[in-house]
């Protein structure tokens, strides 16, 4: 890890910049076929309703009408889980029971998808969605989970018998709990609640679906994880893998929403009904109320501690709000108490969780994956501790934090850790010393706050951790790197190309990526877990180093030495102990490929990488507050984030992920809140002008520190970063306003009026 490095850790554009840029790129949405339709779903007005009637002679009646299809027109194809947990993803078999159609004969939330229409324009598709009668039975529902978890509450589905789920342990426990609350000088407990949270894509879902004349199903699709969503949508069509193609396009934006199938199915059942090409295009409310968002919990938190500060027991018990349908919610629990009660140290840990289903919008994978819900309770109770100990929050944080070599989150050694370096070196830019704990005056009032956190470079050892990479080198010297990250705006492609780069010794603008078709690309689990630079740079470094050997050794027998005695850098194949002599990688390459002496070979490498490890990155956050006391406004002046994420591939993409992060933790933190109607279960927040995202102008001063060492086992020493940049935002905040105004809000998110009442209440 020590080799000078020529093309990682530098700065370079990359290679979708031009494109997105300059309009170019191409979206889903962008997509156009000959004679392609457009699709619209019908949705249910109702939280929980049967389906009594559908009447669509009218709209079939409608000129331009090709298709509408209703529940009973799609029972020839399977029910599916939507998170893809309903086919073996997890070692140990965690399976969801397929429990969701593509239509549905009893709408189990706001928003549940009951007809589909394909026309030749979008006016007459919407047009032909108002034509379409449907008499409804309005059921009983309920929306909260301690609500459904009680006898006699209204049944949402037929596989989750009292409403339950899923209940789930933390996987990896440890001693007893009990003993170590004894043990404990000092305890501190608290009920903890989280919203759920929308994603806010600037894509909307959307989907184009073909049956071509060999009678495969093309499919252009955003989802995260190409070939488990082609394995997943041959089951539900009863169709063998082969005769599914599925094509990534550009994606604006994933955050875990694209990691479940999206409008697929709907899209696809149109162009099967038509026989022609069908584009499916969500609305905005309907990205809102017909796809998976942040899971939202309840949670009672207690955790012990000597009077040291030295941490002797934790313990949580969950209650998580699944929606209508399972999809991906029921793991947020499970990681959400891994990455928890796994980031200290703590001989005495254990949690259970109950995810219940509601009829209300399903909830799923976001950014974090759980870690957010949990570090947003562990951290506040971490610094109500240190008060009662008399010690500084910087202190307690640091005599607890796990060593390299200690067992990780995940239940496996840790690999590298800086997380001390990112608290003092994060404490330092905030200017903590000079700024925490000092008496506070006056209607404005600042404070600060910090918060940690550990997450995941990948998905091992809980999920399948499986990727692939193919390289060949062409007669230029340039080479096709094979792979299938989905490309949601991480500037992924650019971290493979500068790994795969600095490995054959040539330019990062060398390497072309192929990619975005399951036809093309060898098997590839998919981009979430923050594992996409990790695993799949893992697979491509493998895959460079075995082509580069080809090419040491093609270049020794031409420069007539031993392949050892040779170097390879800025496109050059040199000796080392005399440089001079020394011949360029296009030309070993052309020498390969038109070799007319019975020597020919395509320079190439592949790997299969199955992660066995998994690199914890680590972090520290530090906001700094104003309140207006006579208003309850928080305003965030600014933040810190200090980063261990290994040695940076682009360090700016690190800072990128990272202050979009801080964005999307501030907005969970301060201003966004999903709202349901409690009396009528229609979804409130549907659309920007009610479901209040923090913009450019609500961002403060932000500072991104980046430790830069290098890990043991990542590709040059790379951890994950792309979730870790909002899992400590909102306790931070949280923190910062107790030091501001000494209250404690433990529910999310933090509003003036809940800020007001809690100053009322102090005042009393």
């Amino acid at each position: 890890m020590s080799q000078k490095l020529s093309v990682v850790g530098k700065r370079i554009i990359q290679p979708d910049a031009a494109a997105k840029a300059t309009g170019a790129a191409m979206y889903a949405s962008d997509l156009k076929m000959p004679g392609m339709l457009i699709g619209k779903v019908l949705r249910s007005p109702y939280p929980h309703a049967k389906i009594k009637r559908i009447g669509k002679s009218k709209a079939e009646k409608l000129p331009g009408v090709e298709a509408v299809i209703t529940p009973e027109d799609v029972t020839q194809w399977k029910p599916f889980d939507r998170g893809l947990k309903d086919l073996p993803m997890i070692a140990g078999g965690y399976l969801v029971p397929p429990d969701e159609h593509i239509l549905n004969e009893r709408a189990r939330h706001f928003g549940d998808a009951i007809a589909a229409v394909a026309a030749i324009n979008e006016h007459i598709a919407e047009e032909a969605l108002e034509l379409i009668e449907v008499e409804y039975e309005e059921l009983p529902f309920v929306i909260d989970p301690e609500e459904a978890m009680k006898p006699g509450a209204p049944q949402v589905s037929d596989v989750a018998e009292g409403n339950i789920g899923k209940h789930l342990s933390y996987p990896f426990p440890e001693g007893d709990v009990e003993k170590g609350f004894k043990e404990a000088d000092c305890i501190v407990e608290g009920t903890f609640s989280t919203t759920k949270q929308e994603h806010c894509t600037a894509e909307t879902a959307a989907a184009v679906a073909h049956l071509d004349v060999n009678g495969r199903i093309n499919i252009w699709s955003q989802c995260q994880v190409a070939h488990m969503a082609r394995r997943e949508i041959a089951h539900i069509f009863n169709m063998p893998v082969s005769k599914v193609k599925l094509m990534t396009p550009l994606v604006g934006g994933g955050f875990g929403q694209r990691g479940s199938v999206c409008a697929e199915p709907i899209c696809i059942a149109l162009a099967l009904k038509t026989g022609k090409p069908v584009k499916l295009e969500y609305t905005r409310e309907e990205n809102f109320t017909a796809l998976e968002s942040r899971t939202g919990f309840k949670y009672n938190l207690k955790i012990g501690f000597k009077q040291d500060g030295t941490l002797t027991a934790m313990q949580v018990y969950m209650l998580g709000r699944l929606g209508g349908y399972m999809g991906c919610g029921p793991m947020a629990s499970v990681i959400g108490m891994v990455f928890g009660l796994g980031h200290y140290r703590c001989p005495n840990r254990a949690g259970e969780a109950d995810m219940v289903m509601t009829n209300t919008p399903v909830s799923g994978a976001f950014r974090g994956f759980g870690n957010p819900a949990m570090m947003w309770g562990i951290e506040q109770l971490v610094d109500e501790a240190a008060e009662k100990l008399g010690m500084n929050p910087l202190k307690i944080r640091l005599k607890n934090i796990k060593k390299a070599g200690e067992i990780a989150n995940m239940g496996l050694r840790l690999e590298s850790t800086y997380l001390d370096e990112c608290i003092k070196r994060g404490a330092e830019a905030i200017g903590w010393k000079e700024k925490w704990g000092k008496k506070k005056e006056g209607k404005m009032r600042r404070g600060v706050g910090i918060a940690t956190m550990t997450h995941c470079s990948g998905a091992a050892p809980l999920y399948l951790d499986h990727s692939n990479a193919f390289i060949k080198l062409n007669e230029d010297g340039s080479a096709d790197l094979t792979v299938h990250p989905a490309p949601l705006g991480q500037h992924i492609w650019g971290a493979l190309s500068q790994i795969a780069a600095e490995e054959l010794g040539i330019l990062a603008e060398d390497i072309h990526i192929v990619t975005g078709d399951t036809d093309i690309t060898l098997f590839e689990y998919g981009s979430d877990a923050s594992r996409s630079t990790y695993a799949i740079g893992s697979a491509t470094l493998i895959a460079a180093h075995q082509a580069k050997e080809q090419i040491l050794e093609r270049a020794a027998k031409m420069l007539g030495v031993s392949p050892d005695e040779l170097e390879i850098k800025e496109r050059q194949v040199y000796v080392k102990a005399n440089p001079k002599k020394s011949i360029p990688v296009a030309d070993v390459c052309y020498d390969a490929i038109y070799n007319f002496k019975g020597e020919c070979l395509n320079i190439s490498g592949k790997c299969s990488w199955e992660g066995r490890w998994n690199s914890s990155p680590t972090g520290a956050f530090f906001a700094e507050v104003e309140i207006n006391t006579e208003t309850g406004r928080v305003k965030v002046i600014k933040f810190v984030t200090a980063i261990d994420c290994g040695k940076a591939i682009n360090p700016m993409t690190v800072e990128g992920q990272l202050e979009g992060g801080m964005q999307q933790g501030i907005g969970y933190g301060l201003t966004e809140d999903y709202i349901i109607n409690k009396d009528t279960g229609v979804v409130e927040s549907d659309n920007y002008d009610t479901y209040k995202m923090p913009g450019i102008l609500d961002m403060p001063e932000t500072e991104v520190v980046i430790i830069d060492k290098p890990d043991p086992k990542g590709p040059f020493g790379a951890k994950g970063v792309g979730e870790p940049g909002m899992v400590g935002v909102a306790p931070a905040i949280a923190n910062a306003i107790y030091d501001a105004i000494g209250v404690r809000i433990k529910d999310l998110p933090i509003t003036p009026e809940k800020v007001l009442k809690a100053l009322g209440e102090k005042s009393q």
